[in-house]
């Protein structure tokens, strides 16, 4: 009779299991999570908050306009021997006429790029308009738009300086005669001096001769750019002919 096999109670020793790895999320899934998470942008303390910056911007102006009170009371500003107030003229005579320029008109300026920063020079313009705006526009173009900010200096008839008011508010604004020695001393000064040749004639021509230059005035304009040896810079004002026409 054979041996009996002989079996170990305890049976077989089971192998402990190895926890399993977490398999790593695909590209795919991890894009979707990531994007899903909205990133949260660390907030600047500096940041003003609702309507803070119109109230300074109030505060300045309010600021500004003492500033500029106190000025006139106590006789802080300067003025030139032809009379001419920067400030008012920036702060007071120009403001009225941004509205027109800006949302009546509609102004669109080119080529400031041919008036130089410093140094006299001589702006020639076409005339037209009935109303002569068309002067008062080129000025604040310029004063405005311009990278130097430069004022410019109109030469004006005489009729303009025989008005109640409107003389003293064009000598304010550094306007003058239009005669050659007020051209020539501006000039030599490093101004910036505007010319309309055409006068009263440019302004009260009827629609059918528009935009025909008409016969020069004076014309001693060019005298004074060649005595003080600055440049001449013709500028084209395209649109003065519809605002107020003559029919005719």
């Amino acid at each position: 009779m054979p041996d009996a096999r002989v079996i170990p109670i305890k049976g077989k020793e089971t192998k402990k299991k190895k926890p399993a790895k977490k398999a790593a999320p695909r590209s795919g899934a991890r894009a979707s999570r990531s994007s899903t998470a909205p990133a949260v942008e660390p907030q600047s303390e500096a940041t003003p908050l609702p309507g803070t910056e119109e109230h300074v911007d109030w505060d300045t102006r309010v600021a500004g306009a003492l500033a500029f009170l106190r000025r006139r009371i106590t006789g802080e500003y300067q003025v030139d021997d032809f009379g001419f107030d920067p400030e008012l003229t920036d702060r007071i005579l120009l403001a009225p006429f941004r509205p027109l320029y800006k949302k009546w008109f509609r102004i669109e300026t080119r080529g400031l790029e041919n008036i130089p920063d410093t140094g006299g020079a001589l702006l020639v313009a076409n005339h037209s308009g009935t109303v002569a705006v068309d002067s008062m526009m080129t000025q604040l173009a310029i004063w405005d738009h311009h990278p130097a900010h430069r004022h410019l200096r109109m030469l004006g008839a005489d009729f303009v300086f025989q008005l109640p008011v409107i003389a003293e508010l064009a000598r304010k604004g550094g306007h003058t005669l239009a005669c050659a020695p007020d051209a020539e001393r501006l000039l030599s000064s490093g101004e910036l001096v505007g010319v309309w040749p055409e006068g009263f004639k440019g302004v009260g021509k009827p629609f059918s001769e528009r935009y025909k230059l008409q016969r020069f005035g004076r014309g001693g304009f060019v005298a004074a750019a060649l005595r003080t040896k600055t440049p001449i810079i013709p500028c084209s004002i395209v649109g003065a002919e519809e605002i107020y026409p003559i029919i005719g």
